[in-house]
């Protein structure tokens, strides 16, 4: 009997030892523990918390592994670890406070978890707390913290933004730079979220993106990544009010379900705010925006190798003015926001989405599939004023509604495999069937009205495949190439009608199919040198594509399908990291080579999207950020850009003109993001903060002759409070000085956003 106890026991201390622990304990600079604190294998299913006495303990396989250590307030660190067969490693943490060291941010752009600032490229990641501190609500408030980053508001609060990275930006919903949210591709670029809801971080990646991501990304990518729910129940409301009757409320709570198991998390928002603009003809404010937004997020971990991730979002807008455009550049700076309507150009937005990620850990390899479907509406219920004055003599209707349906599935090699190679291979199909876009023009008279008709039904379908491999040489020396294939496929069934004042119809043109096919190979190589470990050197060459379609306002046939847009993307980067985390330094050199440019022009009050102008822009990118002294945060970064069209042809006034050597429009040459924040710390519970902002934009163009530009202008921002123990009160203010200036001046003209000031109170739980 003696025996056999002793028998199981060494095999229950065998089964024990073999499966490879990593403990230890984690404590702040004084020596006190963290408890609740997280920390993961990067790039695993694996992860854990630490006890009340800082304790941790992780069984995993031998292999190679990262782990993040972090808690709220500190900032995160990374170790690299290799772990021996039926080893027990201890590793014991300080964390430093964030007002003493620079956080290792772990970054995803990659398709698997690696620290920023050992990653070969050029990327900016926004936490939580950068969104908090900057008051950034939506895309339109993140303009320049990233370099190169320039967002433009073209038509109201609704669905009127372009996000444009080193120049490369396009006047069409197929945007150059693709947005993801959870790892779902935002196919509509007027269907981005408007409003930032429960956002753990936002990664900005400059250049094509497409060896990695399901959808081609041309320009760049901006990845939205919401909290997702964990062991530790927590949740947080805030309330904000400002000038405008601004008014913002956001809760969200998460909670383990089933400890270990199942987790769930909810969130709601709703933002409104009263109008900037004044109607001169109706006395009633105009251009005021409302939007309710919200998601359900579902993680069960089902073993240590399989996890679903179940993500479901909407976002509603209403917005009572959209478009307060007005017909001169003298108008605009004459009686500031004031606008002349004699409708109310009342928009409707409808914006939802559910998908199912599957995680999975093979022995040899991991696999994801990422189940998406999307649903986009948005139109106006009431007739739009377009001739933009009192006079009753234009309106028009417009009617959008698309469903999409994604499936990416994507194989990698182990993150802990001892391989010098490393790989990923991945499949994107996409379906859009059924697509509406409805337009009407109408034309008002003494005798009635006439209107001219315009309607489209699109089916598009598309599949691409990609891969990308890296090669690491030595410790110092890694190499990748990657590869994609696009083929999609576009469909158009059109037709053009007129109406006279009698409702007699004349087909200008009956239904009409339209189909185009598009297909590219895109390669991506970086060779990336690291001399130190703190330093690394690397260059890239990238192939960008982005296919072609079909317009849906075109006047007839000729004008209807459109050609893919290439670029060749050259650069070079060093990124640096000195005195212990406390200050990080940033260059990047690009040369972008655009052909065959997708551009959208007026003509004959019809837009349309054309291949006119081949572009090159030389440029430059920096980044900064240090802690000098405890407490002091100083951020700055910075873009260059020398642009021009090697070639362009636009129509204007009736007639074609060549304006090579122009500059492209919406692309300063150089642009810079200041801040300086300080915060004291008073006791453990009690600190107080102040921070300043300034933005810097040079002088830029809108309009393909160059005719009309908006001179370089300085915009300051402020932000003031106190935070005790889980509550926070501050103050904050947006374009102080209320600096005026253009945001859009193609065809029509806008300002942008009035000084903007109010307070949020938050609780943290």
């Amino acid at each position: 009997m003696i025996k056999l106890i002793t028998v199981l026991a060494f095999s229950l201390v065998s089964t024990l030892v073999s499966a490879q622990t990593i403990q230890g304990n984690l404590t702040d600079a004084k020596g006190e523990p963290i408890a609740y604190a997280n920390v993961q294998l990067l790039n695993t299913n694996k992860g854990t918390m630490t006890n009340k006495d800082g304790n941790y303990r992780l069984n995993c396989k031998a292999g190679n592994y990262q782990i993040s250590y972090s808690f709220l307030g500190y900032a995160t660190i990374v170790k690299s670890i290799t772990l021996s067969q039926n080893e027990v490693k201890t590793i014991d943490i300080i964390l430093k406070e964030k007002s003493e060291a620079l956080s290792q941010v772990v970054v995803t752009a990659e398709k698997r978890e690696t620290i920023l600032q050992r990653t070969p490229i050029a990327a900016t990641v926004l936490d939580a707390e950068d969104l908090k501190q900057t008051r950034s609500w939506s895309f339109s408030d993140i303009t320049a913290l990233a370099p190169s980053l320039l967002t433009t508001e073209h038509g109201g609060s609704t669905s009127s933004l372009f996000i444009n990275i080193r120049g490369v930006m396009g006047l069409h919903s197929q945007t150059a730079v693709a947005t993801y949210v959870d790892g779902v591709y935002q196919f509509e670029g007027f269907a981005v979220p408007l409003t930032f809801n429960n956002v753990e971080n936002i990664e900005v990646l400059r250049g094509p993106q497409g060896t990695l991501y399901g959808r081609n990304a041309f320009g760049g990518v901006i990845n939205i990544k919401t909290k997702q729910p964990t062991n530790k129940p927590e949740g947080r409301i805030s309330a904000s009010y400002g000038n405008y009757e601004q008014q913002r409320y956001q809760a969200s709570y998460s909670a383990p379900i089933i400890k270990d198991k199942l987790f769930a998390g909810v969130t709601a928002q709703f933002d409104q705010r009263e109008g900037v603009y004044q109607n001169t003809v109706t006395g009633d404010d105009f251009d005021r925006p409302q939007s309710i937004s919200g998601g359900l997020n579902v993680r069960y971990l089902a073993n240590d190798k399989l996890n679903f991730t179940f993500n479901s979002r909407f976002e509603r807008n209403e917005d009572y003015g959209s478009y307060p455009w007005v017909r001169s550049d003298s108008l605009l700076f004459a009686e500031t926001y004031t606008v002349e309507r004699d409708r109310r150009n009342i928009e409707l937005r409808n914006n939802h989405s559910a998908s199912v990620k599957i995680n999975y850990e093979a022995n040899a390899f991991d696999v994801q599939s990422i189940t998406a479907y999307q649903s986009y509406e948005r139109g106006f219920p009431e007739l739009l004023d377009v001739d933009f004055s009192a006079a009753n003599s234009r309106a028009a209707q417009n009617d959008f509604d698309i469903k999409t349906f994604t499936q990416e599935l994507r194989f990698s090699s182990k993150q802990s495999s001892n391989s010098p190679f490393n790989w990923t291979l991945g499949s994107f199909t996409f379906i859009a069937p059924n697509g509406t876009r409805d337009n009407a023009f109408i034309t008002f008279s003494d005798d009635g009205e006439t209107r001219a008709e315009n309607e489209n039904r699109f089916d598009n379908k598309g599949i691409a495949f990609y891969g990308q491999g890296n090669y690491t040489f030595n410790e110092k020396l890694e190499a990748t190439l990657g590869l994609r294939y696009d083929i999609e496929e576009r469909k158009l069934l059109q037709e053009l009608r007129s109406i006279d004042i009698d409702g007699n119809v004349t087909l200008t043109q009956p239904f009409k199919n339209f189909e185009s096919t598009f297909e590219a190979f895109t390669p991506k190589f970086i060779l990336n040198y690291k001399p130190t470990d703190n330093t690394i050197l690397y260059a890239q060459y990238a192939r960008g594509f982005r296919p072609g379609g079909l317009n849906t306002n075109a006047p007839n046939e000729a004008d209807v399908p459109f050609e893919p847009e290439y670029s060749n993307n050259y650069e070079i980067g060093i990124k640096n990291t000195f005195f212990d985390n406390r200050l990080k330094f940033n260059v990047t050199g690009f040369f972008l080579q655009q052909r065959d440019q997708q551009v959208t022009v007026i003509e004959d009050a019809f837009f349309l999207t054309r291949n006119t102008g081949n572009i090159e822009n030389l440029g430059a990118e920096i980044e900064l950020e240090t802690l000098p002294v405890k407490g002091l945060q100083l951020i700055w970064n910075a873009s260059l850009s020398d642009a021009e069209y090697k070639d362009l042809t636009v129509a204007i006034a009736g007639e074609n003109q060549d304006l090579s050597g122009n500059k492209p429009l919406f692309n300063p040459p150089f642009a810079s993001f200041a801040a300086v924040q300080y915060t004291k710390e008073f006791s453990k519970d009690f600190s107080t903060f102040i921070r300043g902002e300034h933005r810097y934009t040079g002088e830029h163009f809108f309009n393909f002759d160059n005719e009309v530009r908006q001179s370089p202008y300085n915009l300051y921002n402020a932000r003031i409070g106190g935070k005790y123990k889980n509550f926070e009160l501050a103050f904050w203010a947006r374009n102080l000085t209320e600096r005026k200036y253009r945001t859009w001046a193609t065809g029509v003209f806008l300002l942008g956003s009035p000084r903007f000031y109010g307070a949020t109170m938050s609780y943290e739980f």
